[in-house]
């Protein structure tokens, strides 16, 4: 396992990329071709995913071999009712035994995407104060049983979620506090949804434990140019939604000028979708781009012990 003792922030990626990979391979292939290219890009810390039938030992030992250390990961439900609040707590106190042992001590919270959201993204469709009001409740559920196993949960909203506007995403954290739930911000799913990245991080400053850095085209940031009838799917197969950082629309340059001082997170560089043929040519394409505006944020890679 991997411990880390820099207090400044880390520049980390995920794999999340790969997921839209060759449709022949299995999700461990896609992971295992996805740290491979990452290490060769570069990139020296990765978000934790661990796949459901790989143990932890075998998971850990991969992130040794491609010299990978363990970045933030995120924990996700859709907080609507289809799964249990027992089911959802059991599953999150799983994911925290399983993050703590790679040393990590914070986790992002996200509500995953639900059918009415999905069919109407990034317009907080169906607003319905009841469901969101459960979401509230099972959230704050969910973040105290993290916290409880010694993880720090940051809430991330996401487009398709029952958290996706700027006023669901304000009134989760003012409601629930600092003491229950930090900020794990993702500069695309907010700057689709109509919310300022920028404005929103300086906001909440002091509760923001990791971002992650994607972008948006402005093809489609605009509720009325996405055309009748297209659900969050088949905006993206487009092409035009989610693009390589830097490429886009986010203002990163007000995003990490927000981050507060001392600010000692993960900067993930995410693509949600690569907008170019080749994955691989996609995340070097961010390598560079973070290389230049990241740069003297981040700490230098730590040796894996």
């Amino acid at each position: 396992m991997t411990t880390r003792s820099t207090t400044l922030p880390r520049l980390a990626v995920s794999t999340l990329g790969y997921l839209w990979g060759t449709v022949d391979a299995t999700p461990l292939e896609q992971l295992a071709q996805g740290f491979a290219d990452l290490h060769d890009i570069g990139f020296t810390a990765v978000r934790v995913d661990v796949p459901d039938d790989l143990p932890l030992d075998d998971y850990a030992h991969w992130l040794g071999v491609y010299q990978l250390a363990p970045a933030t990961g995120i924990f996700a439900a859709t907080f609507d009712g289809a799964e249990a609040l027992p089911a959802v707590l059991e599953r999150a106190r799983r994911t925290a035994a399983q993050h703590t042992a790679l040393g990590l001590d914070r986790v992002m919270l996200i509500a995953d995407p639900v059918p009415a959201r999905v069919a109407r993204p990034a317009v907080g469709a169906v607003a319905d104060k009841g469901a969101f009001a459960r979401a509230l409740d099972e959230l704050g559920e969910t973040a105290r049983a993290l916290a409880a196993e010694g993880l720090r949960p940051l809430l991330h909203p996401r487009v398709g979620g029952l958290v996706e506007t700027e006023a669901e995403v304000v009134a989760v954290l003012d409601t629930l506090g600092a003491d229950v739930l930090g900020f794990g911000p993702d500069t695309g799913h907010l700057r689709w949804a109509g919310t300022d990245p920028a404005e929103i991080v300086a906001r909440y400053a002091d509760r923001v434990g990791a971002v992650h850095l994607s972008d948006v085209y402005a093809d489609y940031a605009q509720p009325t140019r996405r055309g009748r009838g297209k659900d969050y799917h088949e905006l993206v197969a487009t092409g035009r939604v989610w693009a390589e950082p830097g490429s886009g629309v986010v203002p990163f340059d007000r995003v990490l000028a927000a981050l507060p001082a001392g600010f000692d997170g993960d900067l993930f560089v995410e693509i949600e979708r690569p907008s170019i043929f080749s994955v691989y040519d996609a995340y070097l394409q961010a390598y560079e781009w973070a290389g230049h505006v990241l740069a003297p944020l981040v700490a230098a890679p730590e040796p894996l012990r």
